[in-house]
């Protein structure tokens, strides 16, 4: 059985090659997501979670998770992403956008996700080292563990990551 980093990590594999409706399944069918920068909400329900990355991508022709690194934090991920997006000959690399999300888990599926700008904050509302935000750096190897996503390797379960 998934932990909770494999599920998000293969989440977002599956965004980067299916785009929404791929991952769709993996949203409970009462999920609530919130993100502070949108339009009041509320945004509840699978087609709510839709809606949201529907808006965050919008005027994009192509949006891609990068790098990432998943960090546990009891039944949520923290996920610090470096996301790549590209609009009408453009291309918009999030290097420095530094965003974050929590996901809280229920039965292997999305039940809660919040959105942030800010790494920092992110890490803070999990219970985790603020500093962790200033660890990550995109492409980077992190504490030894070359790969795309800092602190696991490419491919690595995150239970066999060890030190990593």
């Amino acid at each position: 059985m998934e932990n909770n980093l494999q599920t998000y990590q293969r989440i977002l594999e599956t965004f980067n090659r299916e785009g929404v409706d791929g991952v769709m399944p993996y949203f409970t069918d009462d999920v609530e997501v919130y993100d502070p920068d949108l339009p009041e909400g509320p945004y509840r329900g699978p087609e709510a979670a839709k809606h949201v990355v529907d808006l965050l991508t919008s005027g994009f022709e192509d949006v891609e998770v990068k790098d990432f690194r998943l960090l546990s934090a009891g039944d949520r991920v923290v996920a610090l992403l470096h996301t790549r997006a590209k609009a009408s000959g453009m291309d918009l690399d999030g290097r420095d956008a530094g965003d974050a999300h929590t996901i809280t888990f229920r039965d292997g599926q999305i039940a809660y996700w919040r959105l942030y700008l800010d790494q920092t904050e992110a890490l803070t509302d999990a219970g985790l080292d603020p500093a962790l935000a200033s660890v990550y750096e995109p492409t980077a190897s992190y504490m030894g563990c070359p790969g795309n996503h800092l602190g696991l390797a490419r491919g690595e379960s995150p239970d066999a990551a060890g030190s990593c």
